[in-house]
């Protein structure tokens, strides 16, 4: 009852509606590409990451989220493409993604400078007959779908001792739900552009232990500014642990162990500090990574090889 009263609060009385429309991860540090198209290639290798992020446990109708990556380079490192799909939930809504990424590479004194494009489209569909409605209302059952295309670009420096990035990942405002698909008014619900600025690095404490503190960095109009900073410690190349803390109030941990050259897996557990924590035993996130080095592998000793 909450969950629909919430629903019909927010589409029956906000004159235009602007939501925190896009999935974040705890682990983005492990996954550049879902926040900035010009990371494709950045590795030099094949790089391919499933991650599944379940959010407020316990809540019925809490976010979840399950997205697929993938990117390499090719002409002799200089470009990077990209590859991703996902499938975020919330509440009666389900949003498919799909988008190809693009990257052009050069090689700076600083680093590698890379200029990245993405194109793609989103479908949603929301499901009132989850809402249990009483009404008769037509309007008010069924599965309306909306197919969203949608494309952005994005900018990334990055060497073997830090990274900074900055992109806008989707740069058309697209209409997500009338709300006279409910009702006879005519307001709306708009994706608005997120804009992102990343950045982190690496300083060394022994030849055994690494410290890599890092932010996140995201705004988006008519909501408040939205930060995000962890720090890992890298242990002799093949263990990360680190602490995550965002604005919103979530605390939490993650990390990742190499099990080989090529395989890793990694995990976050985030816990909200607000009094969500009273009915939710916190968010769980964790992602498989498989990197492989194709045939066209050329060495760059600018390459990052922590990020």
């Amino acid at each position: 009852m909450r969950e629909l009263i919430l629903y019909l609060f927010v589409m029956m009385f906000c004159g235009a509606t602007y939501a925190q429309q896009r999935s974040a991860t705890t682990t983005y540090p492990y996954n550049g590409l879902l926040i900035n198209p010009a990371y494709a290639g950045s590795l030099n290798l094949l790089s391919v990451i499933a991650v599944h992020r379940k959010q407020w446990i316990n809540v019925e109708g809490a976010p979840s989220l399950t997205a697929f990556s993938a990117h390499s380079s090719f002409a002799s490192n200089r470009v990077g493409i990209g590859l991703f799909a996902s499938k975020a939930t919330q509440s009666i809504t389900d949003d498919y993604s799909l988008y190809g990424s693009y990257a052009y590479k050069i090689n700076t004194p600083i680093g590698i400078l890379a200029m990245g494009l993405q194109g793609g489209f989103n479908q949603r569909t929301s499901d009132y007959e989850k809402l249990n409605l009483l009404s008769t209302d037509p309007m008010m059952h069924g599965a309306p779908t909306r197919f969203s295309p949608n494309f952005g670009t994005g900018i990334y420096l990055a060497n073997p001792v830090y990274y900074i990035g900055a992109s806008v990942p989707y740069l058309l405002e697209n209409i997500i739900l009338e709300n006279s698909e409910l009702t006879n008014s005519d307001d709306q619900s708009i994706e608005k552009r997120h804009y992102y600025l990343s950045g982190g690095f690496i300083y060394p404490i022994n030849d055994h232990l690494k410290i890599s503190p890092g932010f996140l960095l995201k705004g988006q109009e008519a909501i408040p500014l939205s930060w995000n900073v962890n720090i890992n410690l890298i242990i002799d190349e093949v263990a990360y642990l680190g602490i995550n803390y965002r604005n919103t109030g979530d605390f939490g941990i993650l990390g990742q162990v190499m099990l080989n050259e090529n395989l890793r897996v990694g995990y976050a557990y985030d816990v909200n500090t607000s009094q969500i924590n009273t009915v939710s035993s916190g968010s769980h996130e964790i992602f498989i990574n498989y990197r492989i080095k194709l045939k066209n592998y050329k060495k760059d000793p600018q390459c990052p090889v922590y990020f």
